[in-house]
């Protein structure tokens, strides 16, 4: 746990993008949070591969939000590290942390938009998530890999990437647990988005 805080206490502020989730749009709007992200262009992985470890509690649901990218289309290929030192991001529950840094309604947050120069970036999500896998947590655990590919904030219904809303109606029937309904995704939008940094693969079927 100290490795992780030390990656996290070490990447600029400038550079986090606090995601504040509905759980269900019909919850209404909730005031913003200000989206803190860099001002340079986001750099792209090597090849599109990116190992992430989980440390959350949260092992299913990020791995399942990793298959989610995988099978988008995007040339990309998020593979889960046996050890956390392996690994380019690690998945942390730190509700402290993670108040300090963007407030009472966010649900996760990365150190980094796109591959940072240390090459390491952390990413916290709210305790209350984390666990086996849910809609919401697999919805934002596919968010922040798109922060770690180099995907800002975007608008758009279901877009992944949206920052304030978890619209639950975004889901297909294929894709479920005994818990219900997994996402699935990312949106056309966010796909498009990604594959400018790092190509498409046509014969890709997402929702599968």
């Amino acid at each position: 746990m100290h490795i992780v805080r030390t990656v996290l206490r070490r990447a600029h502020a400038r550079h986090f993008a606090p995601l504040v989730v509905l759980a269900g749009l019909a919850f209404g709007p909730w005031p913003g949070l200000p989206v803190l992200a860099s001002d340079d262009d986001p750099k792209a992985w090597p090849g599109g591969q990116v190992t992430y470890y989980d440390a959350s509690g949260s092992t299913q649901a990020v791995d399942a939000a990793a298959r989610r990218w995988n099978r988008s289309g995007v040339r990309v290929q998020l593979t889960r590290a046996q050890r956390l030192h392996e690994a380019d991001v690690v998945f942390v529950a730190d509700r402290r942390e993670l108040r300090e840094r963007c407030g009472t309604r966010c649900l996760g947050l990365s150190s980094s938009i796109g591959r940072p120069g240390g090459g390491k970036v952390t990413v916290l999500l709210d305790p209350e998530i984390a666990g086996r896998p849910t809609a919401l947590n697999v919805w934002v655990a596919m968010h922040e890999f798109g922060h770690v590919l180099g995907l800002r904030h975007r608008e758009g219904t279901c877009s992944l990437m949206n920052a304030r809303a978890y619209d639950d109606a975004c889901t297909f029937a294929g894709a479920s647990t005994e818990r219900g309904p997994l996402p699935c995704g990312p949106a056309s939008g966010d796909v498009a988005a990604a594959a400018r940094l790092y190509g498409r693969e046509p014969a890709a079927r997402p929702c599968r």
